[in-house]
């Protein structure tokens, strides 16, 4: 087990500092074929935060009745009366004098000579506040008199009162709800408005529940497609592509990485959309009641935003690290596990121990790496929260110490800017999630965007059963990354019929050749035929239809017996009637049916994942059956002997004989018994044919050949 920290996917990578755009737009792509959903949910999102920032603007009314003389009538009368002559009014002084702080330049008020500093009464000395409600309920247009001027030389002026904006009337419209300023109504006016808080914030809540289940439900449904389609094309890569890359990393990518961009896009399309709307709408509110609030968003934005980029960064440097030591942990635990056997066999646990721990150290020191980067986010929103809280507070306190802030108005912003701290807070962590997620993005992308082992040509042909001859023409293959050819100019033609068998040493090229075939590889050169007809050029699925292969390790699916039998014939969908007649005599022509019979459940028992329940010569008869049931043209048995006991062997090789005559067999073999079997003998050397020929011939010409029967081969099956 090699506990080194590599990256499989590590050439061709932008820098480690740059924002992958493209894998972050590649990312929202995804979840396009729920889009309607998702948009749903965003349209609900937008509808929640307009209704929490209204919700929030319910504080102000409540400090008006509850911190202001003039209540919350004479608030709104106030609001009217400024809209209607263009002006802003200080609260009311002692009841009857209002002073004028701000004159619209086009405006009534400006109109009628009326200035900053003028005070506002009624010309026929009534108190202001019944005088306000008077100037709010006349009819747009009507005449308005009134006393105004600097204080000690006031003047009497006519003035007709423009139309209310929209907002003004609802103010008016709300004002005919609510019950008359008075001490003994406050309390029943703060409860109004406080159940209108209420049902306004559960409201809310609905939406924010039903938009985060909507988008939640696009995005997971979105990373099951991703992972099906991440399936599809690990399926359809070339062999050689496995060559360079760990099972284990694979397994990561289907679990860590997706989940990582499943984290990513909830939160995209949560925390990323839904706390920037809280905040624009606070600002909105914010701005309505003083525009000055900005200064707090220029303090707080660009130091935000730069601690956000170095702070992503880092982490999805640190993420990708993690997911790449994470793969390696999936591997190490898989091979002890599934080798555990050997390890107590040889007494290793110790070693493989200390295995693992290397690799959850490394684990461990990039989980620590983002701990530290998330730890480090809160801690420091809050602080600067706090300080530009601090700063706008004394700020705003000035202002209501001269009078040109009323305090319901400095608490109702407190209020608001406070809840502003709130979505900036949430959005901390959004920037590093989306970051992490690229990083996942970028190893499920750099496998989706793998060319396919090569996909059929436009000119691709169904190819027909073999009629005559498999040629193999000067074919050479050599592995990804290795500097010795692994075939060098192999010839060879098999005539349809023929029972080969290819023998040689060890690394000889004599799997890698049969692997030509199927097209499991292709040739780096050279050209393989069929009936003369290059097999480059035929669809991959009618070439393969015509192989049944049995490897060396036979491979047995979790399923039941008659399932692994059927395997990869689209009839044996539920396994009954004919085909399950079908797998029973390719069973019994493989003689696996005595020991499928003895399995509780019979043909319907469930076998343990790879097979974990049969003995090995089992899963070897089993694999066998299935090469018997697909009833191919081309049959291959690479060492498919190799794990069955005396007594089987005899009658696997009389099964074989008759099944493979009148088609075309390879046999890769190292019992002498099998061997001789064989119309034909191929030795292989070096990645070439060495020599071709009977058993009698090749022993008494070819010395390689000598000395493999007379130092490795099998001469008798061993029980």
């Amino acid at each position: 087990m090699n506990p080194k920290l590599v990256s499989a996917d590590k050439k061709g990578r932008a820098p480690d500092k740059a924002f992958r755009a493209r894998e972050f737009g590649r990312v929202v792509a995804l979840t396009r074929n729920h889009r309607r959903g998702l948009v749903l949910g965003l349209i609900i999102t937008v509808g929640f935060a307009g209704l929490h920032t209204i919700s929030i603007a319910g504080t102000f009314p409540i400090f008006q009745v509850l911190l202001e003389e003039e209540g919350l009538h004479g608030w709104i009368d106030r609001a009217v009366v400024e809209d209607r002559l263009g002006m802003t009014l200080a609260p009311l002084v002692d009841g009857d004098v209002a002073r004028v702080i701000k004159v619209d330049g086009n405006g009534v008020a400006s109109a009628g000579g009326i200035g900053p500093g003028d005070e506002v009464r009624s010309p026929d000395d009534l108190l202001s506040k019944p005088f306000f409600d008077s100037l709010a309920t006349a009819e747009d247009g009507a005449e308005l008199k009134l006393l105004t001027g600097p204080p000690g030389s006031l003047r009497e002026v006519s003035l007709r009162g423009g139309p209310l904006g929209t907002e003004t009337k609802a103010l008016r419209w709300v004002s005919t709800l609510l019950p008359p300023d008075g001490p003994d109504t406050k309390l029943r006016t703060l409860g109004i408005i406080l159940g209108f808080v209420v049902c306004i914030v559960i409201l809310a809540n609905v939406l924010r529940f039903v938009g985060e289940i909507l988008v939640a439900s696009a995005v997971l449904r979105s990373m099951m497609d991703l992972r099906d389609l991440l399936y599809e094309r690990i399926l359809h890569l070339p062999m050689s592509y496995f060559s360079g890359i760990e099972t284990s990393d694979l397994v990561t990518r289907f679990v860590q990485d997706v989940q990582e961009i499943q984290r990513g896009l909830v939160t995209l399309f949560g925390k990323a959309i839904r706390e920037p709307l809280r905040a624009m709408f606070l600002i909105g509110l914010g701005l309505l009641v003083d525009w000055r609030v900005t200064l707090t968003i220029v303090v707080i934005v660009p130091i935000t935003v730069v601690v956000f980029l170095a702070v992503g960064r880092k982490a999805k440097n640190a993420n990708r690290r993690l997911l790449i030591v994470y793969g390696n942990m999936i591997g190490a635990l898989t091979t002890s596990l599934q080798n555990l056997r050997v390890v107590k066999s040889y007494t290793a646990e110790a070693h493989e121990q200390k295995s693992l721990d290397i690799v959850d150290k490394r684990m461990l020191k990039q989980q620590l790496k983002l701990a530290r980067l998330d730890a480090f986010l809160s801690p420091m929103m809050e602080t600067l929260a706090v300080l530009a809280g601090s700063v706008l507070t004394v700020w705003l306190a000035s202002r209501v110490l001269d009078q040109t802030l009323s305090l319901s108005k400095f608490a109702g912003l407190g209020v608001a800017l406070s809840m502003l701290f709130d979505p900036l807070r949430k959005l901390t962590d959004v920037y590093v999630r989306i970051q992490r997620s690229t990083a996942g993005a970028e190893r499920i992308f750099s496998i989706l965007d793998h060319p396919p082992e090569t996909s059929d040509s436009a000119n691709a042909k169904e190819i027909e059963p073999l009629q005559r001859s498999i040629e193999i023409d000067d074919v050479s293959f050599t592995y990804p990354g290795a500097t010795t050819p692994a075939l060098d100019r192999v010839s060879l033609t098999i005539a349809m019929g023929e029972t080969i068998a290819i023998v040689g040493p060890n690394g000889c090229g004599k799997t890698t050749l049969v692997s030509m075939l199927p097209r499991l590889f292709d040739p780096d050169s050279g050209e393989i035929r069929f009936d003369g007809f290059g097999i480059r050029n035929s669809t991959l699925s009618s070439l393969r239809r015509q192989i049944g292969l049995v490897s060396q390790d036979a491979v047995v699916f979790a399923g039941t017996p008659v399932e692994n039998i059927g395997y990869g014939t689209s009839d044996t969908e539920g396994a009954t009637g004919t085909d399950r007649a079908r797998a029973e005599d390719a069973s019994r022509r493989a003689y696996a049916d005595e020991f499928i019979g003895a399995l509780p459940g019979g043909y319907e028992a469930t076998l343990g994942e790879r097979g974990t329940t049969l003995s090995g010569g089992q899963r070897q008869r089993l694999a066998i059956a299935r090469a018997i049931y697909r009833d191919a043209p081309v049959l291959i048995f690479d060492e498919a002997t190799s794990q069955i006991d005396a007594e089987s062997e005899q009658k696997i090789q009389t099964a074989l004989r008759d099944f493979s005559r009148g088609r075309t067999t390879i046999i890769i073999a190292h019992r002498l018994s099998t061997i001789q079997f064989a119309d034909r003998i191929v030795v292989m050397d070096a990645g070439k044919v060495a020599d071709a020929g009977t058993h009698k011939e090749l022993y008494d010409r070819c010395q390689l050949y000598k000395t493999l029967c007379d130092t490795q081969f099998v001469a008798e099956p061993v029980a």
